[in-house]
């Protein structure tokens, strides 16, 4: 305790100067009573030591006269917030603001340029009584000593007769001058005059109003104008217990050993796809592991196209060539699709969307399929030029998102010379309307291939129900009237890994177990591929499990009291579950005629 407690407790520990008014109180004969009192008590969140209030002088700047023009920025639409609802949170900030205490008591920050003269200085006694008058503010002590000498009249002071201010600035006084004080500002820079104001700024919602809010305010008042056009939020990356992450806590993820262990591209890319605008993430460290395997399939896919190029011996070729197939003019029509969307979402500042589609294009469209077609395509050198043409551009689209493999790959198959870099390649926008036209890419065939892909799909599933294995040839019978499928019967047979395709016409009922399609009715024969007798046992067995379902249904919704009390929606699930098992009974009495 210091001199204003007291002669008595001065010197005294502040612990024990606790009890000694008590004390005191006690020894007198003055105290009535003890009580115990819940009271909220500020404590240090590193050290948990408790926060003692203390009075002292501290400097402010006056905020509504700067909060007012930055408000009216973002009421005009000057300035717009993604998405819109976070300028609520702006402007009750700033409608409701106080006047800030920009100094701090810390060992390390921008010294507050404020001078005192020392007390052996010499001063009117005038002035002695008029402190305030005595405090000089200058960019430097030079200023300050000429603004000390005029308000004083003594010439004779020197630098010596001066104290700077021991308090530090507000780190965040200091941030509010970030997007012009880092180019060159207050001098007027090529790179100021050519940066002020920015496009966007990207940020969470937590410091909307600690840094934003700020830069707002002091951009528009010293250099005239907003520092940015667009205000973007997303949401905040947690830990998985939904904590923020912090020091404090220890629950930080350190980006130096995920990147040691899933690499920079997974980190980001993976980030990119789990982090919503509207919503926060919980991230633990398996979650990265989307990225790291993204990137190994985009370095395999990449192995593939340099192979098969010199395979050829048509390394780098970009003419299409004709004819194209209907999977050839389905790829083109995908990858135009993709990079319309993909600049699309992000116009629209949905990153995570961005990364959704630039990932599902390159993962399900060029990898799942296309590849896998142009393995076996009639016309290879046409399908290899469309692969390295959509390749080049899934490179682009995910170049924002994975800087550094799509860089190197771009590098490894050829699309860039040394010197250049993808950063500065055209972002792709799809291709042109006669572009699609001279190459017949339509939607009507790219909705065909989709309905052979999924006649692929069923048959896939087939195999998996009766255990056939995928090496295994199989016999496949389509039942379709669509007049253009049996041209597609070699791709079919290829994709489908079958003995022969046969084409019946739609509604035919063949003896096979069987998966409706788009495309049609695909039928597998299992002729030699199972055990008949087990299978028989399978299906009665399956028999038995949905009769007993379709009973309990059925006494269920023979109950008139359930039918008239439970809702509405309950009761059209239970009709529709008796159904469906009516439906599965029918489909495993046809299989197991095949089985007698």
């Amino acid at each position: 305790m210091n001199a204003l407690a007291g002669a008595k407790d001065e010197g005294m520990d502040r612990w024990e100067c606790r009890k000694a008014p008590v004390a005191d109180l006690e020894a007198e004969g003055y105290l009535d009573h003890i009580e115990d009192i819940d009271n909220q008590v500020g404590h240090c969140y590193r050290c948990h030591e408790t926060v003692e209030s203390r009075l002292s002088k501290q400097w402010f700047v006056k905020m509504k006269p700067l909060a007012e023009p930055a408000i009216a920025a973002v009421r005009s639409g000057e300035v717009k917030f993604v998405p819109e609802r976070w300028s609520k949170i702006y402007y009750n900030w700033m409608e409701n603001i106080q006047d800030w205490c920009i100094s701090r008591q810390l060992w390390w920050g921008h010294r507050i340029p404020a001078y005192t003269l020392r007390v052996n200085a010499g001063i009117s006694e005038e002035l002695k009584v008029k402190s305030e008058e005595l405090v000089f503010v200058a960019e430097t002590a030079e200023a300050a000593l000429e603004k000390a000498k005029k308000a004083t009249g003594n010439s004779a002071l020197a630098l010596a007769d001066l104290e700077q201010d021991p308090d530090v600035l507000d780190t965040w006084f200091s941030s509010w001058l970030w997007p012009f004080s880092t180019m060159g500002w207050p001098e007027k820079t090529k790179d100021l005059e050519y940066y002020y104001p920015t496009s966007d700024l990207v940020t969470a919602q937590d410091i909307i109003f600690f840094w934003v809010a700020r830069m707002m305010m002091a951009g528009i008042h010293f250099m005239g104008k907003p520092p940015f056009r667009n205000i973007v939020i997303h949401g905040i990356v947690r830990d998985a217990q939904g904590r923020k992450m912090s020091k404090s806590l220890g629950n930080s993820l350190d980006p130096l050993e995920l990147i040691d262990a899933y690499s920079a591209d997974a980190l980001r890319f993976s980030l990119a796809l789990i982090t919503s605008l509207e919503c926060d993430s919980r991230v633990n460290k398996e979650k990265f592991e989307i990225g790291r395997n993204f990137c190994t399939k985009i370095w395999n896919a990449a192995k593939f196209l340099e192979m098969q190029e010199q395979a050829l011996g048509i390394d780098g070729q970009t003419a299409f060539g004709q004819p194209l197939s209907s999977d050839d003019r389905h790829m083109l029509w995908a990858c135009d699709a993709a990079c319309r969307k993909v600049n699309e979402i992000l116009e629209a500042y949905r990153i995570q969307d961005g990364a959704l589609a630039a990932y599902d294009f390159f993962w399900t469209q060029i990898c799942d399929w296309y590849v896998e077609y142009v393995k076996d395509s009639p016309n290879k050198a046409a399908s290899l030029a469309i692969l390295r043409d959509v390749f080049w551009k899934a490179l682009r689209l995910l170049h924002p998102y994975m800087p550094f493999v799509t860089e190197e790959v771009a590098h490894q198959l050829g699309y860039l010379k040394d010197g250049e870099t993808i950063m500065l390649q055209k972002f792709p926008e799809g291709y042109s309307d006669a572009e699609k036209a001279e190459w017949g890419v339509t939607a009507e065939n790219f909705e065909f291939v989709n309905a052979k892909r999924e006649a692929i799909t069923a048959l896939r599933a087939l195999r998996a129900e009766y255990k056939v294995p995928p090496a295994t040839f199989v016999k496949v019978t389509l039942a379709t009237d669509d007049a253009r499928a049996a041209g597609e019967a070699d791709s079919l047979r290829k994709a489908m890994r079958a003995e022969s395709v046969d084409f019946v016409a739609a509604g035919s009922d063949l003896p096979m177990p069987s998966k409706i399609t788009a495309f049609g009715t695909v039928y597998l024969s299992l002729e030699g591929l199972v055990d008949k007798a087990a299978e028989s046992k399978r299906i009665a067995a399956e028999l038995a499990k949905v009769a007993g379902f379709i009973k309990s249904a059925e006494a269920k919704l023979a109950n008139e009291n359930f039918v008239a009390h439970a809702p509405e929606a309950v009761v059209a699930e239970a009709r529709r579950k008796l159904a469906e098992n009516k439906e599965k009974v029918a489909q495993l009495e046809k299989l197991a005629r095949l089985f007698k």
